[in-house]
């Protein structure tokens, strides 16, 4: 069993100061997530740039191909998982959201409190 990541340190992930391109919001938004060939799994994305997102999915995914993660009322978006940490991953997709799209999506779900 993989030991889960305490609050603090999520934290320290969302604000670390690393090589990020674009800067991370706060989310929820229940998603489905696919890789080629298997079925679509439940997933939570939890913060979301116009570069990736970082989500939690309770079904283990290989990170050896891409993903397609579909939002409520979106298109399938490409992905790759960037970093695993137990039900936690990083994704970063393949192509970046165009910022009216980003916007669309932030406004439509609520921010978290960061």
């Amino acid at each position: 069993m993989n030991a889960r990541p305490d609050q603090r340190e999520l934290d320290k992930q969302m604000k670390r100061g690393d090589d990020r391109v674009s800067t991370r919001t706060g989310v929820e938004i229940e998603a489905e997530v696919r890789e080629p060939g298997l079925g679509r799994v439940q997933a939570m994305i939890m913060d979301l740039s116009l570069t990736g997102f970082r989500m939690r999915c309770m079904t283990r995914l290989t990170g050896e191909k891409n993903i397609f993660m579909t939002l409520p009322s979106f298109n399938a978006i490409e992905s790759k998982i960037c970093w695993i940490e137990g039900d936690f991953y990083g994704c970063e997709f393949t192509k970046a959201l165009y910022p009216a799209v980003f916007d669309h999506i932030v406004t439509k779900y609520p921010q978290l409190k960061q």
